[in-house]
């Protein structure tokens, strides 16, 4: 049965832009993040806790975010990591929530970054920002 969009809970429509942006294909895992560290929704694999992803991604934001102030760059867009096997993206996307992505391979971090994107824009629609 075919669910019309007005029939989402706001979770629902969260949880189907999760895995949109995994259809790029090589992503280990993917969660949306209330700015204080609390889970909205994720899309993890068993081995990462979601949980713990949350509270730290809100960290690195915040952390990363007073960096740039006091370095007077304006507003941080998103974060980076990059390590021997895949790549962590974390990106603000709108006063309450925080975007992160973690990938197993990193010659598609543009694509990713594209569709991270789009995505924060359906998020702030979603969350009525």
């Amino acid at each position: 049965m075919f669910l019309q969009k007005d029939s989402l809970t706001k979770s629902e429509e969260l949880e189907q832009i999760l895995k949109d942006i995994e259809q790029i294909g090589d992503i280990q895992a993917s969660t949306i993040v209330s700015k204080n560290g609390l889970m909205m929704v994720s899309n993890c694999i068993e081995s990462v806790d979601a949980n713990t992803i949350g509270a730290m991604v809100a960290m690195l934001i915040r952390s990363a975010t007073h960096v740039v102030k006091e370095l007077e760059k304006e507003d941080l867009e998103y974060l980076l990591i990059h390590t021997r096997s895949g790549e962590i993206l974390v990106m603000n996307v709108c006063s309450n929530a925080i975007l992160c992505v973690m990938t197993n391979k990193y010659e598609k971090a543009g694509l990713t970054l594209v569709e991270m994107k789009k995505a924060g824009k359906k998020i702030k629609n979603i969350l009525g920002e």
